[in-house]
């Protein structure tokens, strides 16, 4: 009984650790477009390094 109240926690707590390092990795790397003969890979550059002209427009107009 007390072993099943310790597993589902710390199931939920690897999994969440796993999704939020492959977030946070989507988010920030690569920093530049990677190709693969000739083809653009999706999700590259990452979200941030893509919009930086963009997040910078707002920040300085605001």
């Amino acid at each position: 009984m007390e072993t099943q109240l310790i597993i589902g926690p710390l199931v939920g707590a690897i999994i969440g650790l796993i999704t939020n390092g492959i977030a946070i990795k989507m988010i920030f790397r690569p920093l530049y477009a990677k190709y693969l003969w000739g083809w653009k890979l999706p999700f590259t550059p990452g979200l941030i390094p893509k919009e930086k002209g963009r997040m910078a427009k707002s920040i300085i107009s605001s």
